[in-house]
């Protein structure tokens, strides 16, 4: 029986539907644990609590650079041979892959342990802080590293087709590691210590249901000790595959530490701690948005593969559009509602709610129009474009936001920190939307009319003509 074409149908909405769905349910379990860990800290150890977790962000991206690295490289050599229906080389390349996560994941586990309060200090952890930041860490590695070897590992689930349970595999790690951290902090009141270790859990029952997938008869491919033993051909090849990928995450490390500096040298131990809130509510809604470009870039793909550029811009407009509605609504909500928002992870400090209302309403001040900077950078990566995704995706971290945190403060002090989000997010988006113009313009259509509007006035132009 010929199975059939998922990516054909008339109806695109519903095809943006079925593809965005699963992936806005998994990056949405995601930010709610991103959320109620901040939540219980918050209400139980107050500001220096979220500042210990905020803190350790440019050291847990490190793992997230590394897994990403090896992950998406090797993944994409899977894929070409199985493609070439080379099972015995695909099988070989699993298995190489699976040894190059472990190898690197406890590298930089062993690394951080051995210099963890240096690390800390570096990263802008002052001696209040460092206490909360060292327990968090000191226990967090353990799950860090077993996740590092877990999310590379998903990307084959995928590759190997079965995006269900890719999927499942991320949203039940999340549901864990929510329902064991809010057992640890909330009812046997364990701090920095249950939300730490409710990150291992959640991480090693992930790694497992990864690991049993690829050894149960549901995989047609294994992991097979015989294929551990490292090949160089296979390792100089994923590695430059992923490392566009792992110069990415590096970037927003460095972004990271020089944010964390910035706030600490302008606000102190309570700023980094409105950063850490701020991040945490602005992860339900990017992370939702996220979610619609994952579902979209397939979509984007194959049509622009299949010559349908029609639908391929369509695909992306409507994914926009989308996509604006969520992020006004976000806006309006942190816009009007930043106080009571910001109360709901600590209602007794302050001076912590009056500078986390204000940092959340600096930063989502171009939240309504962002979706172009996102989607800008799918569609051109959805249509093999390397070089104008690469701009775009290094524009707003690297080459706007990173200069702008580090002038705008010394004019308008801790203020400057916020506002260089909105600014770096202005210029990115008129990049975004420069570009997607120009692409549009080229297959006669335009970034902010319907495709049938657009042909309604060209038509009248000739009739007028």
């Amino acid at each position: 029986m010929k199975q059939k074409n998922p990516f054909l149908s008339k109806n695109l909405s519903n095809l943006l539907f079925r593809f965005s769905a699963p992936a806005v349910a998994g990056m949405i379990t995601g930010a709610l644990y991103n959320i109620i860990a901040r939540l219980l800290i918050g209400n139980t150890l107050g500001h220096l609590g979220i500042a210990g977790i905020t803190v350790n962000f440019p050291l847990v991206i490190l793992y997230i650079a590394f897994s990403a690295f090896i992950g998406v490289g090797g993944n994409a050599l899977f894929s070409i041979y199985l493609g070439k229906k080379d099972i015995k080389k695909a099988e070989h390349i699993l298995g190489n892959t699976f040894v190059m996560l472990v190898l690197v994941s406890v590298g930089v586990s062993i690394f951080l342990y051995i210099f963890l309060e240096q690390a800390l200090a570096m990263v802008g952890a002052s001696a209040d802080v460092m206490p909360y930041a060292k327990e968090y860490m000191e226990i967090s590695m353990i799950g860090f590293t077993i996740w590092g070897i877990g999310a590379g590992m998903n990307h084959f689930i995928r590759s190997s087709g079965h995006p269900n349970i890719a999927l499942i595999t991320q949203i039940v790690g999340n549901v864990v590691n929510i329902i064991v951290g809010i057992l640890f902090v909330y009812y046997l009141g364990w701090g920095m210590k249950g939300v730490a270790w409710a990150s291992v859990f959640g991480q090693t029952f992930s790694a497992v249901w990864i690991l049993y997938f690829f050894l149960s008869k549901k995989c047609p491919y294994k992991v097979r000790i015989k294929n551990f033993i490292l090949k160089r051909d296979i390792v100089f090849a994923a590695c430059a595959i992923g490392i566009s990928q792992f110069i990415f995450q590096i970037s927003s490390s460095i972004l990271n530490f020089i944010l964390n500096r910035s706030l600490v040298v302008y606000g102190g131990d309570t700023a980094l701690a409105a950063i850490g809130i701020v991040m945490a509510v602005n992860s339900m809604i990017i992370f939702t948005i996220m979610g619609i470009s994952q579902g979209s870039q397939p979509l984007i793909g194959y049509n622009y593969g299949a010559k349908h550029y029609s639908n391929a811009i369509q695909t992306t407009k409507m994914a926009i559009r989308w996509s604006s509605i969520i992020l006004i609504t976000g806006f309006l909500i942190t816009e009007i509602f930043a106080v009571p928002v910001v109360k709901l992870f600590n209602s007794d400090n302050e001076e912590l709610i009056k500078m986390a209302a204000r940092g959340l309403r600096f930063v989502n001040f171009m939240l309504p129009v962002i979706s172009l900077h996102f989607f800008g950078s799918t569609y051109f990566q959805a249509i093999n474009k390397p070089l104008q995704a690469t701009i775009l995706s290094l524009s707003r971290q690297v080459l706007l936001l990173i200069p702008f945190v580090l002038i705008l403060p010394k004019f308008m002090g801790l203020d400057g920190v916020f506002f260089a989000t909105t600014v770096a997010d202005f210029f990115a988006c008129l990049i975004s939307a420069i570009l997607l113009h120009h692409y549009f313009h080229k297959h006669n259509q335009t970034l902010f009319i319907s495709a049938k509007l657009h042909k309604k006035i060209q038509i009248f132009k000739k009739l007028k003509s």
